[in-house]
């Protein structure tokens, strides 16, 4: 499945997103960008509930929108779901209703997955007799997800569908959304400003910034891009190590913040650390806050690590040093 947007533009407001990418539609691909840079326009525009002021938009072989030709398909005929970040339940209806009328108004000709059964994976089962005007963000959120993909879509997207969860149910609601995709056969779009979980997602992701889409591809690709980490919060800036670098399951990879990360000149021993990578300096760079980033390139690839002017005097680094970066677990 391929999805082309073809020098798309659409208006909302005073706000206009300018898009023109294709990408095959595997697994979850990520809309990363701050806040007001039209990632909710983006999603909108491919559902069709914005009307495009130019361009085209084409996924899985058909046209859903031309604006020179003057073709448009309705949203609801798109065969495209939608979560928004507030759930939008029928208020009036049980949770069962809710995915009873999605389960009702699915095409007849698609495979759909069995209601208990995503019930039970979204951990909604004891739900279903309950009004939805009773449940907390959370649930909805994952009642929302249930009505989605009770739809059969061929495609669904999903608009921050964390922003009413935190911790660990944040986390099982991620690694369930991989899990989900793959199991159904099911490509998700999914909108976040959040690092962690861009990282941890995404096969692919779309970078957003003012009103463009600036950048796309594998995440591998676009998370390593200087374009990409201009992007972030100093707090946030870091690095994307995949998943076979640290040996970890159920996720694509790990972001790792440049203050998470410690420097040894000597090769560290004795040490309850479990992920040490030698490496060599490849840049040192003092930064305006008064401490120093350095760059290490290293077999799971550059990692950052921010340091004190001290620091760096005391260890000596200087550009093509060996070193070793040291990350706690609880970093990753």
């Amino acid at each position: 499945m391929t999805l082309k947007l073809r020098q798309a533009v659409v208006r909302r407001g005073g706000f206009r997103l300018a898009a023109d990418f294709e990408l095959a539609m595997e697994g979850v691909t990520v809309v990363f960008g701050p806040s007001g840079s039209g990632k909710s326009s983006l999603l909108s525009a491919i559902a069709g509930l914005h009307k495009l002021e130019t361009g085209a938009i084409t996924f899985n072989g058909r046209v859903l929108e031309d604006v020179r030709n003057r073709l448009r398909v309705p949203s609801h005929e798109r065969g495209i779901g939608l979560v928004f970040q507030d759930a939008r339940l029928f208020p009036h209806l049980s949770v069962k209703g809710n995915l009873d009328y999605a389960e009702n108004r699915r095409p007849a000709a698609r495979n759909a997955p069995i209601v208990i059964e995503i019930s039970r994976r979204l951990q909604i089962e004891s739900l279903l007799n309950r009004r939805v005007r009773n449940l907390s963000g959370g649930e909805k959120t994952r009642v929302a997800l249930a009505r989605a993909i009770v739809s059969a879509p061929e495609l669904l997207l999903l608009d921050e569908p964390f922003s009413a969860l935190d911790g660990l149910r944040r986390r099982e609601f991620l690694v369930l959304l991989r899990e989900l995709s793959h199991e159904q056969n099911l490509p998700m779009v999914v909108v976040t400003h959040q690092i962690d979980d861009a990282a941890e997602m995404a096969s692919q992701v779309v970078m957003v910034r003012d009103g463009r889409v600036v950048a796309h591809g594998s995440a591998a690709d676009v998370m390593a891009q200087p374009e990409f980490t201009a992007l972030l919060d100093r707090r946030d800036l870091g690095v994307r190590l995949p998943a076979s670098a640290i040996s970890a399951r159920n996720t694509e990879g790990v972001w790792v913040r440049a203050d998470s990360v410690l420097i040894a000149s000597e090769e560290p021993r004795g040490i309850s650390a479990r992920h040490i990578w030698r490496g060599k300096v490849a840049s040192i760079v003092r930064e305006t806050a008064g401490s120093v980033l350095v760059s290490l390139a290293t077999e799971a690839g550059y990692i950052f690590a921010r340091i004190t002017p001290e620091a760096l005097s005391d260890l000596g680094l200087q550009e093509g040093q060996a070193a070793w970066a040291v990350v706690k677990a609880h970093a990753l």
